[in-house]
């Protein structure tokens, strides 16, 4: 009789463990489920918002498309044009918003493989780091070239080379044009401090692209000549006025008596920033275009994506 109520014991403890077991397994499964189900709710959401985000890309197309394109920046950042608000709604429960810039009105880093833009990053330098600061202009100026610079066996080791060895970790320099231009963070010289300041007049293009003087900043414009004083900027943004500069005969005498060579400007540019926002279910989505806008050789408008990023919130 003890026997029996021995057993009957062991297998209510046995039944009872193996439910809770039973139990355990059937959490983790749902748990997991439903880590998988808003997974793959974010997934749809993040893509929703992404094809919703190219209502502004293709608007952007369309006004890049105009033959005779010519813009004037609407702030110091180098906007030119706004998404319309009238197409903000335009996605049921989803609000965009949008901004292009015209990559042409900041310095273009791999220009400096160029001897000619060289001095205006100098000037540019000059103007905007503090005079106490330990760092020399021409010593960035150097440094950036040899990190844009083809990699060369016989050259040797120099000061650039030894310091990024000396880094934790250690890394090697670029060897080549700049993708981006946060990589000027790990360039010899370039202190958080002169990178915060710098980085909203500079970009980063697969090619030398001169200078927009029609959507360029006032301290763009005043590194474009060593010297160059207020009136004159001025005199020059006068000269934009709302439709920008047609030809370069009104401000012809400035650019000869500071020396500008007309090849580093332009008044029309071929590369620019597209920054699409969508919000949708308390998701937000930035998608930035670099955009290329080029004649093929018929002489038609052609408008190409060079490269893109996104960054979810």
């Amino acid at each position: 009789m003890l026997n029996n109520k021995r057993c009957k014991g062991s297998a209510l403890v046995s039944a009872l463990f193996i439910m809770t077991l039973i139990a355990i397994a059937a959490t983790a499964m749902s748990t997991r489920l439903r880590l998988d189900i808003y997974r793959t709710q974010l997934s749809i959401n993040s893509d929703k918002l992404y094809l919703a985000s190219q209502a502004v890309m293709i608007w952007t197309f369309d006004q890049l498309s105009a033959k005779d394109l010519r813009l004037v920046a609407l702030d110091e950042r180098g906007k030119v044009m706004d998404y319309p608000k009238k197409f903000e709604s335009i996605y049921p429960n989803t609000i965009l918003k949008g901004e292009v810039f015209d990559l042409q009105a900041r310095f273009n880093l791999n220009n400096l493989q160029d001897k000619k833009y060289q001095t205006i990053f100098y000037n540019l330098l000059e103007n905007r780091l503090p005079k106490s600061d330990t760092i020399e202009p021409r010593d960035i100026v150097e440094a950036i070239i040899n990190w844009i610079s083809p990699y060369q066996p016989d050259a040797g080791r120099n000061r650039y080379f030894s310091y990024y060895m000396t880094r934790k970790p250690a890394y090697y320099p670029g060897y080549q044009l700049m993708q981006d231009v946060s990589e000027l963070r790990s360039v010899f010289g370039i202190t958080p401090d002169i990178y915060k300041m710098l980085v909203p007049e500079l970009t980063t293009l697969p090619e030398v692209t001169p200078l927009n003087i029609n959507t360029a900043s006032k301290s763009m414009l005043q590194a474009l000549g060593s010297g160059m004083t207020d009136s004159q900027i001025e005199e020059i943004i006068r000269a934009r006025g709302k439709k920008g500069i047609k030809d370069l005969a009104p401000i012809s005498p400035i650019l000869n008596l500071l020396n500008i060579a007309k090849e580093l400007i332009t008044l029309q540019s071929t590369y620019f920033l597209n920054v699409a926002h969508a919000w949708a279910n308390d998701m937000h989505l930035t998608v930035y275009t670099i955009i290329k806008r080029f004649k093929n050789k018929r002489g038609e408008i052609q408008i190409s994506v060079v490269r893109q990023q996104l960054n979810t919130a």
